[in-house]
C-alpha cells in the first residue's frame, strides 16, 4: 500500500510541478514561482459545417487574445504585460457538447514595455510587445460537466526567448526541447463593442468581409477566464526510465509482501 501511494504521488508531483516566470526577462534571480497564472480575454468563434454529410457535426475556428493576471484577477501579472493570441481549430458535434475536440492552432506569448491590452495598438494591445515563446496546439477537450475546456500545446523549438521562463530548479526554458503548456478555460457569451469588432473580429480572426460582421449562432464572441501553466515534460526516455525505475520498485515491494507469508 505505501509502495502504491508512493507511486501515485510521483505521477502527480510530474503533472503538477511549479514553475518560475520574470515579465521582464531578466533572469531566473527574479523569477516568480507559481504553479499557474491566471489569464482573461475575448475571442470569436466560427462554427462550419464538416464534408462528412453529418448535419450535427461542424468544424470551428477561434482567434483571440489573453492577458496574464495577479493572483484575484484584478491587475495585470507583473511589471511588463503579458499578453498572447490564439488561433485554434476543431471539431465538435451539435448533439453532445462533450464531443467538442481541439486538434491544431498556436499560442503566442509577449511581454510588453506598454500596459495597452484591450486597445487599439497592434491587434487589441495583445502582440505588439517581445515575443517570449510560441507553442502549437495539439489536444483540446471538454474537461468537466461546467464545459471547462483543457489545452494543451507544445513549445515550438528555439522560440522561447532567454530569461523569461524557468523550470523548478531554476533551469531556463529557453534551452529545453520538450516545453508544454497547458490552459484550462471557461467561456461565456459576450456582445462585441466595436473594439472587439475591429481588433478582433476583424484584426486577429481577419472575418470582415467588406468591413462588415454579422453574428449569429454560428459566429459569435466570448469572454473567457481561465489558468495557465508551462512546465518541461519529460523526454520520452527519461519518462520511460521512470516507469521503468517504478516498477521496479513496485515489483520488488510485490515480492516483499510475498516472502512474508
Amino acid at each position: 500500500m505505501c509502495t502504491l501511494a508512493f507511486v501515485l504521488s510521483s505521477q502527480s508531483a510530474i503533472a503538477t510541478e511549479d514553475w518560475q516566470i520574470n515579465p521582464v526577462g531578466s533572469g531566473a534571480s527574479t523569477a516568480r514561482r507559481v504553479s499557474s497564472v491566471n489569464i482573461g480575454g475575448v475571442g470569436y468563434v466560427q462554427l462550419l459545417p464538416t464534408d462528412t454529410g453529418n448535419p450535427y457535426a461542424f468544424t470551428f475556428i477561434e482567434n483571440g487574445a489573453y492577458r496574464i493576471l495577479n493572483a484575484d484577477g484584478s491587475a495585470p501579472f507583473g511589471a511588463n504585460d503579458l499578453t498572447a493570441t490564439y488561433s485554434v481549430i476543431g471539431t465538435g458535434s451539435y448533439l453532445d457538447r462533450k464531443a467538442l475536440r481541439m486538434s491544431g492552432g498556436q499560442i503566442k506569448l509577449y511581454a510588453d514595455t506598454a500596459f495597452d491590452f484591450a486597445t487599439s495598438a497592434a491587434n487589441y494591445g495583445a502582440d505588439n510587445g517581445k515575443l517570449v515563446a510560441s507553442f502549437n496546439i495539439f489536444d483540446g477537450y471538454i474537461a468537466d460537466d461546467q464545459g471547462m475546456v483543457a489545452l494543451k500545446a507544445r513549445g515550438i523549438t528555439g522560440s522561447v526567448s532567454q530569461g523569461y521562463l524557468y523550470t523548478a530548479s531554476g533551469t531556463d526554458m529557453a534551452g529545453l526541447s520538450n516545453v508544454q503548456l497547458e490552459l484550462n478555460i471557461s467561456n461565456a457569451l459576450r456582445m462585441p463593442d466595436a473594439l472587439i469588432v475591429s481588433e478582433i473580429i476583424c484584426g486577429l480572426a481577419d472575418a470582415c468581409e467588406g468591413g462588415n460582421v454579422t453574428l449569429s449562432q454560428q459566429a459569435f464572441t466570448v469572454q473567457d477566464s481561465g489558468s495557465v501553466s508551462i512546465s518541461a515534460v519529460p523526454e520520452p526516455g527519461a519518462a520511460a526510465m521512470l516507469l521503468a525505475g517504478l516498477g521496479f520498485i513496485a515489483g520488488m515491494a510485490y515480492r516483499r509482501g510475498k516472502s512474508t507469508y
